[in-house]
This record gives structure tokens, sequence and C-alpha cells, in this order.
């Protein structure tokens, strides 16, 4: 599969609502920074705010955020901490939050976001990174199961949805053990983990998809990673991290051009 990277993409405001203030927040920087030449900044928990690779480009603005705490709970549209950081956003970055394409990266561990129910809804009502229809915020939930870590391990190994873990701890064990660190992560293993991706979905059944209208397939892959995990307690390795970056045109696969 000839999987390409677009370097001199224009993507407009993009947005990242994090789970961690660690492992996502550094693997969107090296993403955006060391892959593609963009600005990335920062509000992250504890943290304050913090810009990288600085420059000026009206067309391209890439923010990191964290939600309240981290759960998935924290995302929803009533939550005042995350109203209140869109309003700063607004006021104090200029940072139109109203007309950015949003993605909120999230764990599927079910020992940390445990609300199944929540997540449910917000698969359903969180589809477009754009505009959703009905729902007062734009967004596209990407879960990675059971951790961020699978995208990790997708850059960096084959095969991975062959591999189950129940929790991201243990995960984050195993890579470990491989030695395998996100601060490797490259143009080519970016390739190689959206190659990872494609093929998890053919093993899913989800072999084309219109990314406008990822949340069918989003909900396809949730409900198969759960009877999975009803049979054996442990999810298949899968990262959606990199449906964002198809989205906004920056990985392209042939049979979407």
């Amino acid at each position: 599969m000839n999987i390409q990277l677009n370097k001199d993409k224009s993507i407009g405001k993009v947005l990242y609502i994090v789970e961690g203030g660690r492992t996502e927040p550094y693997i969107l920087h090296r993403i955006f920074t060391k892959i593609f030449d963009y600005q990335v900044e920062t509000i992250l928990r504890d943290k304050g705010y913090h810009k990288y690779n600085s420059q000026e480009n009206k067309t391209s603005q890439v923010f990191v955020i964290n939600a309240e705490e981290s759960n998935i709970k924290n995302i929803s549209k009533d939550n005042e901490y995350l109203n209140n950081l869109f309003v700063e956003l607004i006021e104090n970055y200029d940072f139109d939050v109203n007309n950015a394409a949003i993605y909120y990266i999230f764990d599927r561990d079910n020992h940390s976001n445990t609300d199944k129910e929540f997540i449910e809804e917000m698969l359903n009502v969180l589809t477009n990174a754009r505009d959703n229809e009905g729902y007062e915020r734009q967004g596209l939930l990407l879960l990675s199961y059971p951790s961020i870590e699978s995208f990790t391990l997708s850059n960096f190994d084959k095969d991975i949805f062959e591999e189950k873990f129940e929790t991201g701890q243990s995960l984050k064990q195993y890579l470990h053990e491989k030695r395998i660190n996100h601060q490797r992560i490259s143009d080519e293993t970016l390739v190689q983990a959206t190659k990872e991706m494609v093929h998890a979905f053919t093993k899913i059944g989800v072999e084309d998809f219109d990314i406008d209208s990822f949340g069918e397939r989003n909900r396809e892959i949730y409900e198969y990673e759960e009877k999975g995990y009803v049979l054996d307690k442990m999810y298949r390795t899968l990262s959606l991290v990199c449906i964002s970056l198809i989205d906004l045109g920056l990985v392209l696969i042939p049979y979407m051009n």
C-alpha cells in the first residue's frame, strides 16, 4: 500500500483534546513539529502554556490541551473547565475554537474509562471534526485500545492487531520490555502505523470508509473491540490517532485519493 505524507498542506485551526498530560502531548508534538513542520501550542494540566517550533503561519495552527482530569467523562459539552478553556483559547491565543477541527484522543481502558454508557453516547455525537449536526460542539472521538501506547507499538511492530492487552499499563510494560520508545517516531514509522491501522480495519471488516462521516465506522470498531473484551477480558491492540492525520489530509491513502 503506497501511503504518502503530505507535508505542504495548510490545515487551518486544529485542536486536540487529550487524556494524558505527557504521552499524548509528546506524540502529537513529535508528529507536528518533527515530521510535519507546524507550530504547536499546548495548555496542559499543571504545566500552563507552551509554544513549540515557533513560526508565523496563519493558515495552520495546532493546539493541544488536556481535559480537566484523566477521564473521558470530562469531555462533556457541559464541562465548565473545558468551556472556560475554549474561551481562553479564543480571547488570549487568537484560536477560533468554533472554526477548528477538533479531535478527542482517549483510551478505551476498561479499568480507567469505565463508563460504557457515556463512551457510547460520545461515539454517537462526536462523529465529525468540524460539524456535528444536532450537537453543540464539533469534534471526532478517536479511541485507542486499550491505550495511546497502541499507537507507539503500531509504529514499530507488525500485525499488532493480533496482540491483546487487558489494560494500558500492561501494554506500557510490554513496550518497556521490547525497548520501544515513542521518541523514535519518524516519517517511516508513521507510514507503518497507518498501515497497521488499515490492516486492523480489514480484519474487523471496515475495508473502506468516508472520512467525513467516520462515526458509523467508529462505532463498528468499538463494538468489535467490546465483544472481544467480553470473551477474554482483553482488547486487540489498535489506535485511531492516524484517522485525524488522514482527515487533515496529511496522510494520503491510495483508495481515498
